[in-house]
């Protein structure tokens, strides 16, 4: 991911440094927020990462975790992907999960909610060929096997329910939490 991130418009602004999770690379009280999208699920230990968080936060710093609640997971357009859904529900902590986990870390005035971005209508074959090239890193979990039977399966429903393209409306859930 780093080897992509330098090669980015506006790149060589931004000092990047490669981390653990569990064990930031920062002093204490260094930060007025962090942020983070669809990072939490991958995190072996939460608990302990928002320690981290929150040991590099100021006082009245901001945390601010993008994730996937599992009512949106269930309700994806990749829902019927064979095997993927057990994977993430597994994987992502559950909404009402990381708001405690926070609260027990020391976080106050945690929140939760919801942003939409309406990104029009798309191609059914262009979301299909992202599919392909599995732009989201479940699809990296699958067997070559359950990829392929959920791709198909994925084709035949998006082609059947959707035609030539359908309109993407992509969620994000905050939970956002002050130190």
């Amino acid at each position: 991911m780093l080897k992509n991130a330098v090669t980015k418009d506006g790149a060589k602004k931004i000092l990047w440094i490669r981390g653990d999770g569990h064990r930031l690379p920062f002093s204490d009280s260094c930060f007025d927020c962090v942020y983070m999208t669809l990072v939490i699920h991958h995190l072996e230990n939460k608990e302990l990462a928002l320690r981290e968080i929150y040991r590099t936060l100021r006082k009245d710093g901001t945390c601010v975790i993008v994730t996937n609640s599992h009512y949106r997971m269930k309700r994806h357009v990749l829902k019927d992907f064979p095997g993927l859904m057990a994977i993430d529900l597994k994987r992502f902590p559950t909404i009402p999960r990381l708001k405690r986990m926070m609260v027990e870390v020391g976080f106050k005035d945690v929140h939760y909610h919801v942003v939409n971005y309406d990104e029009g209508y798309m191609p059914t074959e262009e979301y299909i060929a992202r599919v392909e090239r599995k732009y989201i890193s479940t699809l990296t979990l699958l067997s070559r096997e359950h990829f392929k039977k959920g791709l198909e399966v994925l084709k035949e429903k998006m082609r059947e329910k959707y035609g030539k393209r359908f309109r993407r409306i992509t969620g994000f859930d905050l939970v956002v939490g002050r130190k």
